[in-house]
Formats: structure tokens, C-alpha cells, sequence
């Protein structure tokens, strides 16, 4: 239902994309919490198989710390909320609580759907920590004048894995 609340995000991406350069979208990069965010900007384009997804997700102090939540990365499958998807669990199957430097991504689960993606290759996931999140901050408010910590997340993985644009296309 969030889902199709957020769908808001890939129709109008797909709308600018169209008025800006002709409709080629080749990589969408999204931030992952709970998922609806990313689930919003990639429904648009789920048909389209040659739109690479790309999806960040809050290391928290590192994903080996158990201060993170990077629940696609470091989760295991089981059942919260009544649904099935990626938790953050501990061995019993007990939660364990999210950390991060902000709350915009504190969540112990993800979408069930945002799993399936993770399951069958359709999208791919990567984690920032807090410190390159917030490297990422002063970056953007230095060089756009943009001071929410939000999308750094997605700023900072752009800049790590495009460093060969080759690789994009």
C-alpha cells in the first residue's frame, strides 16, 4: 500500500527523464529503510530490464559492528509484521534495533517486495556508514548548497561505484 503511495517518485522521474534526455534511464538509485522509497522510484521501471536498481542502505557504524541498518545486507529471512521478509534478528529470532546516524532509514525490516527484488537479481543493494553519510553531507552542502542528510547516502555510493561510467551503460 506504501508502495503505491510513493509510486508518486518513478512517475515523475520517468516524466523528467523524458523532458530532459529523451526517456534513457539506465541506473536508479534509491535509499532503503523500510523500503517505500525505493519501491516508489522502481515500480515505474520494473518492466524496463535494462534499468539497473540500485538501492543504499544505512551502515550504521559498519555492517560487522551490529550497529547498522543494513537489513538487505546483513538480515535474514523471517516474519515481522506478518509479513516475510529481511530482518534484522538476532540467532533467536529476536528484533534487534536498527542505528544510524539519522532516522530517516531506522527500521528492523524491509519490504517483502524490495526482498524478492534482492533474491532474484533484479536489484542490487550497498551500504554507507554514518561517517561516509555525513562526508557526503559536507560535500553536497559545499559544492550544491544542499543541507539535507537524506540523499547523501545515494550521493556517496554514486561516487564510489561510478568512478568507471563504463560500467553503467
Amino acid at each position: 500500500m506504501v508502495r503505491e503511495f510513493q509510486t508518486v517518485i518513478g512517475k515523475e522521474t520517468r516524466k523528467q527523464a523524458m523532458e530532459k534526455w529523451g526517456g534513457r534511464t539506465n541506473v536508479l538509485v534509491a535509499r532503503v529503510g523500510s523500503g517505500s522509497n525505493a519501491l516508489g522510484l522502481f515500480h515505474e521501471f520494473i518492466r524496463d530490464e535494462n534499468v539497473r536498481f540500485i538501492g543504499v542502505e544505512a551502515a550504521g557504524n559498519g555492517i560487522d559492528t551490529g550497529k547498522h541498518s543494513a537489513t538487505l545486507a546483513k538480515g535474514q529471512v523471517g516474519v515481522y509484521h506478518g509479513t516475510m521478509s529481511y530482518l534484522l534478528q538476532d540467532d533467536e529470532g529476536q528484533i534487534i534495533g536498527p542505528h544510524l546516524v539519522g532516522a530517516w532509514l531506522e527500521y528492523q525490516r524491509v519490504s517483502p517486495e524490495l526482498s524478492f527484488l534482492k533474491d532474484i537479481g533484479r536489484a542490487e543493494f550497498y551500504t554507507i556508514t554514518d561517517e561516509e553519510a555525513l562526508e557526503a553531507y559536507k560535500r553536497l552542502c559545499r559544492l550544491e548548497d544542499i543541507s539535507g542528510i537524506g540523499g547523501c547516502s545515494c550521493f556517496s555510493i554514486s561516487q564510489k561505484t561510478m568512478a568507471n561510467i563504463s560500467n553503467w551503460y
